[in-house]
């Protein structure tokens, strides 16, 4: 076992991912990103095409806005009284787009920049350059080898592509904005002018003008160099079409003027700050190593510092159609899958722009909570919402489930326990927590027996039916208890709000975890619901994974009620699951330290749930496994970063305060290994499994936190060293207090 973390050893990244050609679909493109702006490389034949897309790129208008009578007291009371009529009238119907608007605000197509090859070339080889960040593609005919490669610039809006044609000549650039029926359609239908085209020699491209929206240039400019020919590609925003193609004009002048050379040495050397910072895995099954590091690829073009916040699609919508669900922020589990491998993987610093953007609508949110909830300090977040968190509607289910407020704050309570940044704690974390509980306590009852939340869904059961709801939620409760005892902790980290911790504390003592049978050996959705189907949304057992709310240990009070529930979703069944769904089962099961499991789940996703260009789609790409099998076109980001996250669960996680090592390696792993992993507290974490035995752990605490560790051996003694000195001790449970910038080296005795 290395004992310095600081030599991360990266060994899937020493060779190029190879895609299979020819690429005959956008979404099995080769894909580029800065976080902002990307790209996707696909084709076939002697013809390359670049789909591009910006993050931020949308239609706002349309969407819902909630009249004065959208409260919860009447929700509850159309409810009880089975008034459908006037549920839907107030929570579905109250549309605000204007006349001729569409009905909701939408992300949209951008269109393609075409390459087109001279004589028979044709495609041969094309990959990924995950170290470097650089697409690579491979063109041939009879007489020689032409070559691409594709960077977009971290800094600046900036595709650069630099072409050998081996001796023919350069190939030719078209310019292919939105051609579709179905997006030219939307156009038509809503307002938007045609595209307009511009040809200046080197510079060409064309403008977009959007109803109430900057104008949009795509500018692409390219030259030959040296032999090679250089390609620059744009995508930019300006009052007006004339200062939007000047704006792109200038840009692309300088992009040229720096060279392709430079600005993919610059690329490289962002590219190795990222992997430098990442936790490296080293394991036995190469397809499991493939979905941590092409999960970790994609987060870094998702959403770095600076960029917008994880939506559906990220950077990557496709040119041919509208963007399915319109490509918006799905607060109910799509955007938190986004961020789950954030935290292990030690790239905290990818929460910031969701951070940014939550606090961005703090005044919307509470205005929601003051509409529903007739509170002034709360806050509620609908579940879909575009970036300005104006509420996509849809169905009155999602539109007051509370939890998707819950789970958000949750992101930033975990930011907190993994980096032990007390600032971010108050000025993120529990500002959102405290208004998030504010709201379920206007839900909440209180009875003789306790706290009881009268009305609540569990997310997607039942769609918008009047019988999609009913009493204590399970996915509600563990949401409350959650917030409940992170504010206590908080709370008293931040030396404020004692007297609110008496409330906080009643609440989590007196509501029940869960809704369960009558004998308390099966978790209910509801009160009466129990999980009667295959049904895709995990949420009834978010009290084990993501809110860890349940004590499901040898001995603990939940053991039986989490095994026997895990064992109900394995009699249900996978057969209404999508992508999504696999990786969030594979860490309910790993936090059962069943390895075998986690591992066929995530093996099952990467055969069923990723396309030949690794792209994670929502259906299957096959029939057999699910019924979900009917649209395996529609890519969506979050389940490849989902399972890159399940990976480290599998490696590591802590859970009720207790970080445990390889608890869900499966046991065909006799080798496998880990450096730099973040652990809660603000650990850094290596250790490495010989004979399919853990050999030793290496802890380094960047913030002085007491590190309870589950011993490794079982109740064997350990020898733990730190700064010259040696102890042993033993027990299930090893409690080793720290200080900032110790290392403990962990070995059986």
């Amino acid at each position: 076992m290395s004992t310095n973390n600081t030599q991360r050893k990266h060994s899937f990244l020493s060779r190029r991912l190879e895609w299979p050609v020819p690429l005959t679909m956008t979404h099995e493109g080769l894909p580029l990103s800065n976080g902002t702006f990307g790209a996707l490389l696909w084709g076939e034949g002697n013809h390359l095409r670049i789909t591009i897309n910006r993050a931020d790129y949308w239609d706002h208008r349309g969407g819902m806005d909630f009249p004065e009578e959208a409260t919860y007291a009447n929700l509850r009371a159309w409810l009880e009284a089975g008034d459908e009529a006037r549920l839907r009238e107030v929570f579905e119907k109250a549309s605000r787009g204007a006349p001729g608007a569409p009905p909701r605000p939408t992300r949209l197509p951008m269109g393609r920049i075409d390459l087109r090859f001279a004589g028979n070339f044709c495609f041969v080889s094309g990959g990924l350059d995950i170290a470097h960040g650089r697409a690579e593609v491979e063109l041939a005919d009879h007489s020689g080898v032409a070559k691409l490669r594709a960077i977009i610039f971290p800094a600046e809006q900036v595709l650069a592509l630099w072409v050998d044609a081996a001796g023919y000549e350069a190939p030719e650039v078209l310019l292919v904005p939105p051609d579709s029926d179905e997006v030219l359609e939307y156009f038509h239908r809503y307002g938007f002018p045609e595209s307009r085209r511009f040809d200046e020699d080197s510079f060409r491209g064309w403008v977009q003008e959007r109803p109430g929206e900057p104008a949009m240039c795509v500018g692409c400019l390219s030259w030959r160099s040296g032999g090679a020919t250089e390609i620059f590609v744009t995508s930019l925003y300006a009052p007006t079409p004339e200062q939007a193609i000047e704006k792109a004009r200038s840009l692309l002048k300088s992009a040229a003027a720096t060279g392709y050379d430079s600005l993919a040495a610059a690329t490289a050397r962002w590219w190795k700050g990222w992997w430098d910072r990442t936790a490296a895995l080293s394991l036995p099954d190469q397809d499991i190593e493939l979905l941590y590091y092409l999960g970790l690829y994609k987060l870094a073009g998702l959403t770095p510092p600076g960029s917008p916040a994880a939506t559906l699609q990220g950077p990557w919508i496709e040119e041919y159609r509208m963007p399915p669900w319109q490509g918006d922020y799905h607060f109910n589990v799509n955007v938190q899958e986004c961020y789950w491998p954030a935290y292990a993987s030690n790239h905290l610093e990818t929460l910031e722009p969701l951070a940014a953007l939550i606090n961005s609508w703090r005044l919307k949110l509470r205005e929601y909570a003051r509409r529903f909830a007739g509170v002034e300090d709360g806050f509620l977040l609908p579940h879909a919402v575009d970036d300005r968190c104006t509420c996509m509607g849809g169905f009155w289910t999602g539109s007051i489930d509370h939890g998707s407020t819950a789970w958000t704050a949750q992101l930033f309570w975990l930011h907190y326990l993994y980096s032990g940044d007390v600032e971010f704690l108050r000025e993120n974390a529990y500002p959102l927590m405290k208004g998030a509980l504010r709201v379920y306590e206007v839900m909440l009852d209180e009875t003789e027996d306790g706290w009881r939340l009268p009305v609540s869904v569990s997310p997607e059961f039942g769609g918008s039916g009047m019988d999609a709801w009913g009493a204590n939620a399970s996915y509600q409760l563990a949401a409350i208890h959650m917030l409940a005892r992170a504010l206590i902790r908080a709370s008293e980290v931040l030396g404020i709000d004692a007297e609110d911790r008496e409330r906080w504390r009643d609440i989590d003592e007196r509501l029940p975890e869960a809704a369960t049978d009558s004998d308390g050996l099966q978790i209910y959705l509801w009160e009466g619901q129990p999980l009667s189907e295959s049904h895709r949304h995990h949420s009834h057992l978010a009290g084990i994974y993501p809110f860890d709310t349940l004590d499901y240990g040898p001995g603990g009070p939940q053991e039986a009620l989490v095994r026997n529930s895990l064992r109900h979703l394995t009699d249900k069944g996978m057969g209404r699951w999508t992508g999504w769904c696999m990786p969030w089962a594979s860490i309910l099961f790993a936090r059962q330290d069943n390895g075998g499991m986690a591992e066929l789940l995530l093996a099952a996703y990467r055969r069923a749930f990723m396309n030949r260009g690794y792209a994670s789609s929502h259906d299957s790409q096959f029939p057999g496994l699910t019924v979900m099998d009917g649209r395996p076109t529609i890519m969506q980001i979050e389940a490849c970063l989902g399972a890159a996250a399940a990976v480290l669960e599998m490696l590591a996680h802590t859970r009720a305060g207790v970080l445990h090592v390889f608890p869900a390696v499966p046991d065909a792993w006799s080798e496998a290994a880990f450096s730099g992993l973040r652990a809660e507290g603000a650990f850094l974490v290596d250790a490495e499994r010989r004979d399919g035995c853990c050999i030793g752990v290496r802890v380094e605490s960047l913030q002085g936190a007491l590190l309870r560790l589950a011993n490794p051996w079982g109740r064997a003694a350990v020898r733990v060293e730190s700064d010259g000195k040696t102890q042993v001790i033993e027990g299930p449970v090893l409690d080793l207090p720290t200080r900032a910038g110790q290392i403990l080296l962990v070995h059986p005795a």
